[in-house]
């Protein structure tokens, strides 16, 4: 081996411990990084400790269940440098359980201090319910809304299994347990079951809707707004299931119209959904972010989603 080969060998083993170390700081900043959030609770972002504002948060993408957006909107509740909250609305809906939840932590808000909602593109069924947690709402003319029910999607391949030679075999302790099965055809007992389940989860969104908005709904709409139709902004206004179209400023004369300081006031972004891979993704480019929905909890999940 010549002397040139050796002294390549030093010079690219020398890089690879460099290499190692770099890594190992960034491991170390990035526990560092963790631990601090650890200790100081994750609260509001530092940005937001100084001074009086209103918070702008966003509620996107589908609606489920989650502990950290509840955990944030309760410190928006708490927090008395929060004087108004202005929540942005842009979701097709989700489960039924996860816009009960946002549903009620934005009442609880609301309970405290004014909050305002503004419809994006869409705001309907699960996305509808978290908007009526709202005193008042402002859609876009174009905004989609409403969609008013709540469905259940359960797919079946027994047809296919039975084509390509595949036999599933059951056992249980019941004949509703585990129904509806893609592995089962459906019978008339699961159906009438799981009509009775739609039904209620139904009865309980429409009677939450005629709850707080009941006053405003135009007697003339009345008989289709319940019949899990889709409107546009100019619809809803005229069937009373928003009070404007409008925007941020319309937004902020209503803030103001509830002696909300809104010229002096900053308006400042609160995230309320956790980021997952956000410090690795920064500092080691190793994880890809995604803000997109997780996943859905089950595949027999009651949705309150629009079609």
């Amino acid at each position: 081996m010549k002397l040139s080969d050796n002294l390549a060998a030093l010079i690219h083993l020398k890089d690879k411990v460099h290499k190692w170390k770099n890594i190992a700081v960034l491991l170390s900043i990035l526990s560092l990084l963790l631990a601090v959030k650890m200790l100081t609770g994750g609260g509001l972002s530092d940005d937001l400790v100084d001074g009086d504002y209103i918070a702008n948060i966003k509620i996107d993408g589908v609606i489920f269940e989650d502990d950290f957006r509840s955990e944030m909107l309760g410190k928006i509740a708490e927090e008395k440098s929060v004087k108004a909250v202005i929540v942005n609305v842009d979701s097709p809906g989700g489960g039924i359980v996860g816009s009960e939840i946002l549903f009620d932590d934005l009442r609880n808000i609301a309970s405290k201090k004014p909050i305002v909602v503004l419809m994006g593109s869409v705001a309907a069924s699960g996305g509808y319910m978290a908007a009526i947690a709202s005193d008042y709402i402002i859609a876009h003319n174009g905004t989609l809304t409403g969609s008013i029910g709540v469905l259940m999607e359960s797919p079946e391949v027994t047809d296919l299994a039975n084509k390509i030679g595949l036999k599933f075999n059951t056992y249980k302790s019941s004949p509703l347990k585990g129904s509806p099965s893609p592995f089962e055809k459906s019978n008339p007992m699961v159906d009438r079951v799981i009509r009775e389940s739609i039904a209620d989860s139904y009865q309980f969104f429409s009677d939450l809707v005629r709850e707080r908005r009941g006053e405003k709904i135009n007697k003339e709409f009345s008989n289709i707004v319940f019949d899990g139709r889709v409107f546009t902004g100019r619809q809803a206004l005229k069937a009373g299931l928003i009070d404007e179209i409008g925007g941020k400023e319309e937004a902020l004369s209503y803030l103001e119209g509830n002696k909300i300081d809104v010229k002096n006031l900053p308006i400042k972004e609160v995230e309320i959904i956790e980021k997952e891979g956000k410090f690795l993704d920064k500092f080691l480019g190793l994880i890809p972010f995604f803000d997109g929905v997780k996943s859905a909890k089950s595949s027999h999940q009651i949705m309150a989603i629009m079609p």
